[in-house]
């Protein structure tokens, strides 16, 4: 099971898309990519990744155990695998082995429809559940819609999410058999994120998730907000009470906007605002409550309810910093390093020591930090950087990379150095922005 990730797989058929999409844009003069936006987008994605590897254990530890030691039935997982109750021989004329391939193609098409049933409720109380929110806000935090946003994902969410999907391992569904429809669901939810299609021919439209109703789903008009939860299929929310047709043109971000460029503070500013309002509430009750309540409620003593104003695409202003060309190539250069070291390591995950891959999880996230505060024209950026260029150098020294890759890996780091402070001044003229008194509460 560990083996298999479709999820790597397919990222290089995601940027061949995303490709696909900014030609689009380009030819249809349409402007649906921004290099910062988009960047952040990503480096959340890689984010989630190295997350999802560190705790996958936890995460599937309680569906083996449930699925090994609870489970009502045994249900198949591949016809050279049949389970003891299925048909040894001819029955009703028909072969064992046709047997055996229609019980299995029935359990995987049971598992993809009920697992995008327990994704509906893991989604729809993401939206609805403060201290779930706090993971899947990282989701809706960008202005834009494109498909880079499909691979901005949470880090943390699947730690609180597993829970949704345990009642599969009671019904007997495998580990295998769950795990690959979970990976295919989330494969088949890229493609929805993009402007680019309009509407699908109406049977389509009215079974299948598309991206029309998905862009309703991220918009933060007030009557797009908390509808269209379905991952691969939209009849959840037309039987439960939560569609939405999409209409006038949706605004995307989150009611508050986060106003920053960073993965990392992207991942932990909800809870940082959870906590603080927890520490001023006066009453003890609302000091837990408001880890359970709706996203953007306060006690009344606080100000009460966040409000969800009207918003119109036209007069909407976005969060953007404009930074020198010099200066968004070089992060530009470390972003596309530590993307090609990241998926490197993905691919070779099984085969690389334990050690290693934390010497590679923890540059990449440092890395990620530095070129987020690049163009958020952080100033301690200016004293961040540095750090994470002498500690790639002295790395590489400590692992005992020969003298020629130590002199290479030496003069890259010098150039690195003298090429960003050569921008320093840039910061210096910029006026910082507060995150947290600018932070946001979410978008549906």
């Amino acid at each position: 099971m560990e083996k298999i990730n479709l999820i790597t797989i397919a990222i290089p058929f995601f940027f061949l898309l995303i490709g696909l999409e900014l030609a689009f844009s380009w030819y249809h003069k349409r402007k649906l990519y921004r290099l910062n936006d988009s960047i952040n987008d990503l480096s959340a994605g890689i984010s989630s990744q190295i997350f999802g590897i560190i705790f996958k254990t936890i995460t599937f530890f309680a569906y083996i155990w449930v699925y090994e030691n609870w489970r009502l039935f045994d249900l198949p997982s591949w016809p050279s695998e049949p389970a003891a109750w299925m048909p040894t021989g001819e029955v009703w004329g028909i072969s064992a082995s046709t047997w055996s391939w229609t019980i299995v193609l029935g359990v995987w098409a049971a598992c993809f429809i009920l697992y995008d049933l327990a994704y509906y409720w893991n989604h729809r109380l993401s939206h609805e559940v403060n201290f779930l929110w706090a993971g899947h806000v990282v989701h809706h935090q960008s202005e834009e819609y494109n498909l880079t946003v499909a691979l901005r994902q949470a880090s943390f969410h699947g730690l609180f999410t597993w829970i949704f999907y345990v009642p599969l391992a009671i019904l007997g569904f495998s580990p295998i058999v769950m795990v690959l429809n979970g990976q295919l669901n989330l494969i088949y939810q890229f493609w929805i994120h993009t402007k680019a299609v309009d509407k699908l021919p109406g049977w389509f439209e009215a079974i299948f998730n598309t991206p029309s109703h998905h862009r309703v789903h991220h918009g933060i008009n007030p009557k797009y907000i908390d509808r269209n939860h379905g991952g691969t299929l939209i009849v959840f929310d037309k039987w439960f009470g939560t569609f939405q047709k999409e209409e006038e043109t949706p605004v995307y971000g989150t009611v508050k906007p986060l106003r920053s460029f960073n993965p990392i503070w992207a991942n932990v500013h909800y809870w940082i605002e959870m906590v603080e309002q927890a520490w001023k509430s006066p009453r003890f009750i609302d000091k837990v409550k408001v880890f359970f309540a709706m996203p953007g409620w306060r006690p009344q003593d606080l100000g009460g309810q966040y409000p969800i104003p009207e918003v119109d695409e036209k007069t909407f202003k976005k969060y953007d910093i404009t930074i020198p060309k010099s200066l968004t190539a070089y992060a530009v250069v470390w972003f596309v390093l530590t993307l090609i070291g990241t998926f490197g390591m993905l691919v070779k995950i099984n085969s690389i020591p334990t050690n290693i891959q934390y010497i590679i999880f923890f540059f990449s996230i440092f890395s990620l930090t530095t070129i987020g505060a690049i163009f958020d024209l952080k100033r301690w950026a200016l004293y961040l950087e540095p750090i994470r260029v002498l500690l790639l150098v002295y790395t590489a020294y400590g692992l005992g990379f020969p003298p020629t890759t130590l002199l290479v890996a030496a003069g890259l780091g010098l150039v690195s150095l003298v090429w960003f402070f050569s921008q320093r001044n840039v910061f210096a003229k910029w006026k910082e922005i507060d995150p947290v008194k600018e932070m946001g509460r979410r978008a549906a």
